[in-house]
């Protein structure tokens, strides 16, 4: 018996350790792919998880042992999971390349193996008698199951287990009822199977992958030469010499080249291919004497350009030389520029040609994540001012027309670097890589805005132009795509709120304002249905009497909880959201209703709103308006502000002549304090001039302001117009006013806007002296005697006084 076992140990060493078994020659073609194969198995075991068993199980068995050996087990088996976790994470994270991550696995593995050997060896030396079999078998199963773990890594695994089982043997040799030779001899005996075993394990991994992988490569080279020789009518055969060049050239491959064969023969392969990427991946391959499959690079003869996938392999004579290649050739021009156009659409928005917004948004990540510390990038979020205006004024295809000339415009002051992108709608953004200072990104918004403010020409005509810019800076404003876009939007917001074509940079307080902003946007969309909304009346005087003449509705939000809340803050609001058509009709409908209840001298002044105006919507409201409550046309007045008739003139115009020409009269609001201008004074005739109150607070202490208001007071006699002057507030005003011959005030003086409870019963006309109502515009038009009624729609469409 013992000549056999010392035969062994005889027969081991002299073989030495055998690290032929896991040696295999691996091309450098495969070696990233066998690194996988490895990096593969070690992934299919859950070793964290198995090693928190084992922490489990080991603790188990040394539950009755002292103290402190039980504290340092745990300590180290701890310890080793917690740094199992971290790194192995931190591996997957930092370390890209298999290659990279398997040497660093190899590290972790053997740490792991050496504070198992000191856990199992403390748990065997420490273990009760009546359970130090258990622990011992307990390291047995450690050692059998990291010997499967570890086959790919044959090395690590020996050197793991081997000083698992040295710590046994140590444990066992200082045992007082253990022969410490036996005991060295059965350690070493285990040494040498787990030996054996990892090293043969290895071997069949490692045998088993690359014969399934060479004959893998050789039936995908069969399967490629075949199919394509088989399937592709259009194909030819192509062999080249060690040195590149053409040899046998056939009649199909002359006839796609257009010349003969005396031409061809012993041409370079590379004089046909195009210089570039695909290429020098040819030339790569070429060199490596790796086979080449489906490769599509574009081919140049003569003025023509076309694309050719390649598929071939090297050829070797009988001796192993390599004496060339052989590859089919095919013309995929017609699919290549089909797949170019389809890969166009998916990246660039159709309409302007810039990147749409999935690619924006992923140009945006990437930045962000190669921005190092220091660096500057950034998001200009562009929205066109009017654009919905002139959609709705001039049709779609001039609105297409004007984001093709705004996109030309942005892509204009894009740098290298720079990314251009319409987002929707009218909606543009410009990434800025190219910004070395924040102050450089302000510079470029200021830019836009500029650039973008300028009138556009589409057939002929002349589009308003104008556009808000949000500015967001990287990483400072949003560490990723999204928070940095939703920094630049609401910016735009901001810029938008304070009068538009400007920029505005983001600040953390715009979050909280945004979100004060959607509150209030959720209330004003209830504010009607919940009768939130009143409508207040302030007198119109006549200067000579003294007398009131009528009154102007001014309209009031009283919310619940903020109080009431200022015209100025809802109105832009309610435009914003569209709301302005709903509101408005509702003020013309309240405030015609009470009209129809006072005396029939007394007028009613109803302010509109410059997004009324647009298309014909606010003439059926009118009419519809006039119709329910029975008021004459003549009482009321529309008031409009001037900078209404700036942009689209013609179009505002033309609905104020329909307006006025059914009876209503037209006052223009806030008189001089916008964009003044003689020519659409000439060009619509207003029954009134409303002169801002802005000049009548320094009326009386300053000659300017007496002057301009002497001024505006003249233009408006020579043009027959009457006037009323806002904000009169004292009698010094007043009498000044009276002096320079205005017609009417309003202002604090004779009282302040107060609901229609309040108002004075005197005005009120008698019950029974209430008009006769019509139930639909049509027959109301009919009862006025209307001599040109239309026959599908609601409202007369004629300039006639009669209606």
């Amino acid at each position: 018996m013992n000549s056999v076992v010392v035969k062994g140990f005889k027969d081991f060493f002299a073989k030495g350790p055998r690290l032929e078994m896991i040696r295999h020659d691996i091309p450098e073609r495969d070696r990233e792919w066998f690194a996988n194969c490895r990096m593969h198995h070690l992934e299919q075991f859950p070793w964290i998880t198995s090693d928190l068993v084992r922490t489990g199980m080991a603790l188990w068995l040394i539950a009755s042992a002292p103290l402190h050996a039980f504290l340092t087990v745990a300590a180290l088996t701890g310890s080793l999971f917690v740094l199992e976790c971290v790194l192995y994470s931190n591996i997957m994270r930092i370390a890209p390349e298999t290659m990279r991550r398997l040497n660093m696995l190899r590290v972790l593995l053997l740490v792991r193996g050496c504070i198992w050997s000191l856990a199992i060896g403390i748990a065997v030396a420490a273990a009760p008698a009546n359970g130090s079999g258990q622990a011992i078998f307990f390291g047995a199963a450690v050692v059998m199951i990291d010997t499967i773990f570890m086959t790919s890594l044959p090395l690590v695994g020996l050197g793991s287990n081997l000083a698992v089982m040295l710590a046994i043997g140590m444990a066992l040799i200082r045992a007082k009822d253990v022969d410490p030779w036996l005991a060295a001899a059965m350690t070493l005996m285990m040494a040498m199977g787990v030996h054996y075993a990892i090293f043969s394990l290895y071997h069949l991994f490692a045998t088993r992958r690359l014969r399934t992988r060479r004959l893998k490569t050789a039936n995908e080279t069969i399967e490629v030469l075949l199919s394509h020789y088989d399937q592709h009518g259009s194909d030819w055969l192509v062999e080249i010499d060690r040195d590149g060049r053409l040899e046998r050239p056939s009649a199909r491959m002359c006839a796609a080249l257009g010349r003969d064969v005396e031409a061809v023969e012993g041409m370079h392969i590379t004089s046909l291919l195009e210089p570039g990427p695909q290429w020098r991946e040819l030339i790569r391959s070429a060199q490596a004497l790796r086979q080449i499959s489906n490769l599509t690079l574009p081919a140049r003869f003569g003025d023509e350009r076309r694309w050719w996938s390649i598929s071939g392999c090297p050829v070797f004579d009988g001796e192993g030389n390599h004496t060339g290649y052989r590859a089919f050739v095919q013309d995929v021009t017609e699919r290549h520029t089909a797949e170019e156009r389809v890969r166009t659409m998916a990246l660039t928005d159709a309409l302007t040609g810039l990147a749409n917004r999935p690619v924006f948004t992923a140009r945006l990540s990437e930045t962000l994540e190669a921005c190092d510390k220091g660096e500057v990038c950034g998001v200009l979020f562009i929205d066109l001012d009017s654009f919905k205006a002139t959609n709705d004024t001039f049709g779609h295809a001039a609105g297409d027309e004007v984001l093709r000339q705004t996109a030309e415009r942005i892509a204009a002051l894009a740098r290298p670097g720079d990314t251009a992108a319409r987002l929707g709608g009218d909606e543009f953004a410009l990434l800025v890589t190219s910004a070395e200072t924040a102050h450089d990104l302000v510079s470029r918004a200021e830019a836009l805005v500029s650039a973008l403010s300028r009138p556009m020409h589409v057939d002929g005509k002349t589009m308003p132009g104008g556009a808000s810019v949000g500015v967001a800076l990287g990483p400072r404003d949003g560490a990723n795509g999204e928070s940095l876009l939703r920094a630049a939007d609401l910016a735009l917001y901001e810029a938008k709120s304070r009068g538009r074509s400007c920029h505005v940079e983001y600040q953390p307080a715009l979050l909280e304002e945004r979100a004060e902003r959607r509150r209030m946007e959720c209330d004003l969309r209830h504010a009607l249905e919940r009768d939130e909304f009143e409508i207040h009346y302030q007198p119109l005087i006549d200067i000579a009497t003294r007398q009131t003449k009528g009154y102007e509705a001014l309209l009031r939000w009283n919310h619940p909880t903020r109080g009431s809340v200022p015209p100025s803050v809802f109105i832009p609001l309610a435009e914003d959201l569209d709301l302005i058509n709903t509101i408005g009709t509702w003020v013309l409908r309240e405030a015609l209703a009470e009209a129809a209840t006072w005396d029939e001298n007394l007028t009613i002044a109803v302010n509109v709103s410059p997004a009324q105006m647009r298309g014909e919507a606010l003439l059926g409201q009118v009419i519809g308006a006039l119709a329910a409550s029975g008021v004459a046309p003549e009482r009321l007045e529309l008031e409009i502000t001037e900078n209404l008739l700036v942009h689209e003139c013609e179009v505002h115009t033309r609905l104020l002549h329909r307006l006025r020409a059914f009876g209503a009269r037209i006052a223009l609001d806030d008189f001089g304090t916008g964009y003044s201008s003689l020519n659409y004074l000439r060009s619509f005739p207003f029954d009134k001039l409303k002169i801002d109150r802005s000049f009548v607070r320094d009326l009386t202490c300053d000659g300017d302001s007496l002057s301009i208001v002497e001024m505006l007071l003249r233009l408006a006699r020579d043009f027959s117009m009457e006037t009323i002057v806002e904000g009169v507030e004292n009698e010094g005003q007043f009498a000044a006013l009276t002096a320079m011959g205005c017609d009417q005030v309003q202002g604090f003086l004779f009282g302040r806007p107060i609901p229609a409870s309040e108002l004075p019963p005197e005005i009120r006309k008698p019950v029974d002296a209430a008009p006769s109502l019509a139930s639909e515009p049509i027959e109301w038009l009919r009862q006025r005697g209307c001599g040109a009624l239309p026959r599908d729609t609601g409202y007369c469409q004629v300039s006639c006084r009669k209606c």
